[in-house]
C-alpha cells in the first residue's frame, strides 16, 4: 500500500500515513473526494482531506440518519418498538454502571431521544448539539436543556457532570484529545464517560471492506479500534474501565450491503431481490447468533467505552 504524509495524526503526532482507500459520501451522493489513511505509528484510521466545520456542514442535511423524530411520532408500530428497545437499552446501560442519577450531558444529542429516556431514569439532562434543526426539535419536542453549537471551554462549571456521553459522535470531532480535555475538567471526581463510536476491528469492516459503514466518509473524520481509543483516552489522562458492544448488528449490516451493492454493475432486479432476502425476519433469525457472536468478542461494527478521570 501507498505511504503518504500528510497533517499531524490528533492521537499520536506522526506524519506518516498508509493508504488504505478512496471514500466517498454513501449515504447522500454529496460531492467529494477523499482518502482513508491508517496511522502507521499509533494505527488511527484519518480521513483526508479534513474537511473545516463550515465545509462539513452540507454533508449534515436535514434528513441525516442521526435526527429521528420522536419515537412516539413513528407510524410503524414495530419501528416504534425497535426504536423504544434501542433507547431503553442504552438508559440501562449507564444506570447499571452507576451507583445513583444526577446530572448527565449528551453531546452530539440530536432530537434528543436518548435524553428524554434519561429523563424518564430520573437524570438532570443536558444536551449539546451543532445542528439547528436537531437542537430546536429537542428544546420544542421534549423540553430539554439543549445548546446550540459545539462544545467549547467555559461552557460549563468544572466537576458539574456525573456521565458524560457521546453517542456516535466521537467520530465526528476534528481534534477529540481538545474536546476530551474539556470533558475532563467538567466531570465531577469519579465521573464517567461514554463514548459509542464505530469499531474499526469489527468483522463488518472485513467483510465490506470500503463499504463498511463505520467508516461514513467525510462525517467521521476518524475510526477507532479498541486499541486506538484507549490509547488516546490514556493520553487524556482517562481510564478504560470497559469496552463492550452491544449495538450495530442487523441495522449496521444492511447498511453495508446497500453501499456494496450500488457500486456492483448488476440489474437492479439482482440488487432488490439480494437486499430482501438479507433484510427478512428469516435472515435476521439466522444471522442473530452471527451477531450475538461479534458483540460478545467485541468485534461488532459498533463499541461502547466507559471510562473515568484518573485519579478518581
Amino acid at each position: 500500500m501507498e505511504k503518504i504524509q500528510s497533517e499531524k495524526c490528533v492521537n499520536c503526532g506522526s506524519q506518516d500515513y498508509q493508504f488504505l482507500h478512496r471514500g466517498k459520501d454513501r449515504l447522500h451522493g454529496i460531492d467529494g473526494e477523499f482518502s482513508v489513511d491508517m496511522c502507521t505509528q499509533c494505527g488511527l484510521n484519518t480521513v483526508h482531506p479534513k474537511l473545516s466545520l463550515d465545509e462539513m456542514e452540507k454533508y449534515y442535511p436535514t434528513d441525516y440518519v442521526s435526527f429521528p423524530k420522536a419515537v412516539e411520532d413513528e407510524k410503524s408500530s414495530l419501528k416504534r418498538l425497535d426504536r423504544k428497545i434501542g433507547i431503553k437499552r442504552r438508559c440501562k446501560v449507564i444506570n447499571q454502571r452507576v451507583e445513583k442519577t444526577g446530572r448527565i450531558l449528551d453531546i452530539g444529542c440530536a432530537t434528543g431521544n436518548f435524553l428524554r429516556g434519561m429523563q424518564e431514569f430520573g437524570w438532570d439532562c443536558y444536551g449539546i448539539e451543532p445542528s439547528e434543526y436537531a437542537a430546536n426539535y429537542a428544546m420544542k419536542r421534549f423540553n430539554l436543556q439543549v445548546i446550540h453549537g459545539y462544545l467549547t471551554e467555559h461552557l460549563f462549571e468544572d466537576n458539574y457532570f456525573d456521565v458524560v456521553s457521546l453517542w456516535d459522535v466521537f467520530e465526528h470531532l476534528p481534534e477529540p484529545q481538545n474536546d476530551l480535555a474539556i470533558i475532563k475538567s467538567i466531570l465531577k471526581p469519579g465521573g464517567m464517560l461514554i463514548i459509542t463510536t464505530p469499531n474499526a476491528d469489527s468483522w463488518g469492516r472485513k467483510i465490506f471492506k470500503e463499504h463498511w459503514v463505520g467508516w461514513d466518509v467525510p462525517r467521521h473524520y476518524h475510526v477507532f479500534s479498541p486499541i486506538t481509543i484507549e490509547d488516546i483516552l490514556n493520553r487524556s489522562s482517562f481510564t478504560t474501565k470497559e469496552i463492550i458492544s452491544f449495538t450495530g448488528r442487523h441495522g449496521a449490516f444492511l447498511i453495508s450491503l446497500q453501499f456494496l451493492l450500488s457500486d456492483k454493475q448488476i440489474p437492479t432486479w439482482h440488487k432488490k431481490l439480494i437486499f430482501a432476502i438479507y433484510r427478512s425476519l428469516f435472515f435476521r433469525v439466522m444471522a442473530y447468533p452471527f451477531f450475538l457472536w461479534a458483540e460478545r468478542s467485541n468485534h461488532s461494527s459498533i463499541m461502547t467505552v466507559f471510562a473515568k478521570k484518573e485519579g478518581s
